[in-house]
C-alpha cells in the first residue's frame, strides 16, 4: 500500500479550506462548485507526474472485494451522478477509489432540467438533486473512453469502469427498451460492467420500469444483446458483460422482493442499492423548513 495523507488531516483540510472555498464559487451555486471541481480533476489527471502527485496523498484502497467477476481493489467506488461524462477519467483511482461509475448517459445527448436543479442542505451536508440525466450521451462518452485507451477488462482507467444508463428524456415509455439497448451497443466492449438506471426521481416515468413486467422486458433485453455482443467480439474469453439494476430506495419491501426475483430470473448480475429518494428523512429541521417543496436529496450509501 502506498503511503497516504493522514485521513484527519484530509478532513481538517477539507472542513476548513476546501469546503469554504468550494461554497463560495460561482456565487455558492452548487452545480458551478460541481463543474469547476470536474475540471479541476482533469487537469490533474492530464499528465502521468500529477497523477502521481494525487495517489501519493490520497491511493489507499483498503481490502479487496470481488463482484459478478470483477476485481474492486477495496470496498468504496465513486458512484454515478459525480462524473457524468466521464471527464476525469485518470483522476479517479488516484484518490483512493476501486472503482468509477459514470453517467448516468442515455441513448440521446440531453442538457437535463431546467437551472437552477442543485441545491445545498447546509445543516445535513447533503444535497437536493434535480439535474434529470444531463450528459452528452452514450456514443459520447464511448468516444471518450475509446480515446483514453479504456477497453473492458485492462484497468486502463487504474480501476475497473462502469457506466450507468438510462431513457432519453423525449424517448417514449414505450421505446425505452431500444433506447437503452443503443446505449449498451456502444459501450459494452469498453467498460466492465453496466448498471440500469430505472430509478432516477427526475426523468418523468422512469420509475415505472421498475414494474415487474417491465422490469423484466427491459433487463432480458440487455441481458441478451449483452450475450449477443460478447460472442461477437475479440472479448469473448470475457463472457457477458455483468449487468446490475439500479433501485429506488422508496420501494415498499414487497416491490423490492419482486424486483428482486425478475432481475435474478432475468440474468441480471446484482443488484445497485440504491438510487435518490424523493423522502426527507433524516434532514436536519432548517433544511426541512428553508428548503425547496419537492425535494430528492441522496439516500445514505
Amino acid at each position: 500500500m502506498r503511503p497516504h495523507l493522514p485521513a484527519a488531516l484530509v478532513d481538517a483540510a477539507y472542513d476548513g479550506v476546501g469546503r469554504p472555498a468550494l461554497f463560495r464559487i460561482g456565487g455558492g451555486d452548487p452545480e458551478v462548485a460541481h463543474e469547476t471541481t470536474l475540471d479541476w480533476l482533469t487537469w490533474w489527471g492530464r499528465t502521468p507526474a500529477r497523477r502521481a502527485i494525487l495517489e501519493l496523498a490520497f491511493g489507499s484502497r483498503g481490502r479487496p472485494v470481488d463482484v459478478a467477476g470483477i476485481r474492486f481493489e477495496g470496498p468504496v467506488g465513486l458512484a454515478a451522478g459525480m462524473d457524468k461524462d466521464a471527464r476525469a477519467l485518470m483522476a479517479w483511482s488516484r484518490l483512493g477509489f476501486s472503482h468509477v461509475e459514470f453517467g448516468t448517459v442515455t441513448g440521446r445527448p440531453q442538457p437535463g432540467n431546467p437551472k437552477p436543479r442543485m441545491f445545498r442542505l447546509r445543516d445535513s451536508r447533503g444535497v437536493i438533486n434535480r439535474m434529470g440525466f444531463n450528459n452528452a450521451g452514450a456514443e459520447a462518452i464511448a468516444a471518450r473512453l475509446e480515446l483514453a485507451g479504456v477497453r473492458r477488462g485492462n484497468l486502463a482507467a487504474g480501476m475497473p469502469v462502469g457506466v450507468s444508463i438510462g431513457k432519453t428524456k423525449v424517448v417514449a415509455l414505450e421505446d425505452a427498451v431500444e433506447d437503452y439497448l443503443s446505449s449498451v451497443r456502444h459501450l459494452v466492449h469498453l467498460v466492465d460492467y453496466l448498471a440500469i438506471n430505472v430509478s432516477s426521481p427526475n426523468t418523468p416515468g422512469l420509475r415505472s420500469l421498475q414494474g415487474a413486467d417491465e422490469l423484466s422486458a427491459l433487463v432480458h433485453a440487455l441481458v441478451d444483446e449483452a450475450a449477443v455482443q460478447a460472442e461477437e467480439s475479440s472479448q469473448s474469453v470475457l463472457g457477458p458483460v455483468p449487468i446490475f439494476v439500479k433501485i429506488a430506495p422508496d420501494l415498499e419491501w414487497s416491490a423490492i422482493d419482486e424486483a428482486l426475483a425478475v432481475c435474478e430470473a432475468a440474468g441480471a448480475s446484482g443488484v445497485i442499492a440504491t438510487n435518490t429518494t424523493l423522502g426527507r428523512n433524516g434532514l436536519a429541521p432548517a433544511d426541512v423548513a428553508r428548503g425547496p417543496k419537492r425535494v430528492a436529496c441522496p439516500a445514505p450509501r
